[in-house]
């Protein structure tokens, strides 16, 4: 019994028969390949069949009627179709990148000796994910009545107190000393015989004071807004973006983001990414180097393995960053004025279109950025 398991096998395992759907029945004549005479029995026939069938194709398609011959490729068009170093940063320099960045996010997202895990700071301490205005006027730098809504309506309601019923002074507990001395609305309403009181609200007093409220604010203030030759220092909270220092991304900050907090950032800075592309010359959403800074953190808060979904805002922010790459070579090729110092370059551009490509496997858009730089 066991002889003849092991003369099956061997039969199975035979080199000369090639799998074939089906098991074989029918014996077949053991035959020389350039066997070519009458087969005389159904054994030769089989045998022949068989060999003519190995020589037949796996798969066949139909001819196209319209279809047109291809031209041939000339060493011009050969050499066209890779891209050169200046074109795409190198291959070397890919792998090496992806590797560094590798090692980067398995540094930053592993336990530290003798440090505990990163306990949720104050609500203050970031905005909330949904709010995309805020979040720009945290990154731009603005303080944090500007962007924290909690401190934002308590601002609201104390440079405000006609809501509350009358122009009263600056003290919450003394609200009956409407003609007190000390009460900045009232005394810079005697100053102003023209009724322009909005002025002064836009100010608010105790801010611009490191006292206690109720505090009478400095003469130098309302000589200030009596003499309309003088010019008085907006607040710090109006004052544009170009005066403003960026905030950069710190550890305490990214280890209280998550990767779907992340992931919605980096949704935002697409956004911004776009707007700037429709309409660059306001410069109101311009991306900054310290928002590619941002970018690359918190890109490594995210993991290798996502959803398709996440997967597709990747691949819209690597795009609108080729988009932005591709604004900036038009703009060094036609206009001849000096970009702004703190834009975006190109090798923010590269590094991020690298990490998602390398990182994420998307090497489809290399293709992407080649067709680009060719149009330039």
């Amino acid at each position: 019994m066991s002889s003849f398991k092991r003369k099956r096998v061997q039969l199975d395992e035979s080199d000369e028969d090639e799998p074939a759907y089906g098991k074989q029945i029918l014996p077949v004549a053991n035959l020389p390949a350039d066997f070519n005479d009458e087969p005389m029995d159904g054994m030769q026939y089989l045998f022949m069949v068989r060999r003519d069938a190995r020589l037949l194709p796996g798969t066949v398609r139909v001819e196209n009627p319209y279809e047109k011959p291809s031209p041939p490729v000339t060493e011009e068009r050969f050499l066209e179709s890779f891209a050169g170093p200046s074109q795409l940063p190198l291959e070397s320099w890919r792998e090496t990148f992806e590797y560094r960045f590798q090692n980067f996010r398995r540094n930053f997202n592993q336990p530290t000796i003798h440090v505990g895990a990163a306990t949720p700071g104050p609500r203050g301490l970031m905005p909330d994910k949904k709010d995309r205005d805020m979040w720009w006027a945290f990154l731009s730098g603005q303080p944090e009545s500007e962007w924290n809504p909690t401190k934002k309506a308590k601002n609201k309601s104390k440079r405000n107190p006609s809501a509350l019923g009358s122009m009263c002074a600056w003290t919450e507990g003394n609200p009956q000393q409407d003609s007190s001395p000390s009460s900045p609305y009232n005394t810079s309403q005697q100053l102003d015989d023209e009724g322009e009181v909005e002025q002064v609200l836009k100010v608010s007093a105790a801010e611009s004071l490191p006292s206690p409220a109720g505090t009478p604010v400095p003469l130098e203030y309302f000589e200030g807004l009596s003499q309309p030759s003088s010019t008085v220092s907006p607040p710090t909270s109006l004052l544009p973006e170009d005066k403003l220092t960026p905030r950069e991304p710190t550890s305490i900050l990214l280890k209280m983001i998550d990767e779907r907090v992340a992931l919605h950032l980096l949704m935002y800075f697409t956004h911004w990414i776009n707007l700037y592309l429709k309409e660059p010359e306001p410069q109101q959403h311009l991306p900054t180097e310290c928002h590619a800074r941002w970018i690359f953190v918190l890109l490594s808060r995210i993991d290798d393995f996502i959803s398709s979904d996440d997967l597709h805002l990747l691949r819209n922010l690597a795009r609108a960053c080729l988009a932005l790459l591709g604004h900036i070579k038009k703009q060094q090729q036609t206009s001849s004025c000096k970009p702004p110092s703190k834009r975006m370059g190109e090798n923010a551009c590269w590094i991020i279109i690298t990490t998602i490509a390398g990182v994420w496997k998307q090497r489809d858009l290399w293709m992407d950025a080649e067709s680009i730089l060719k149009k330039l």
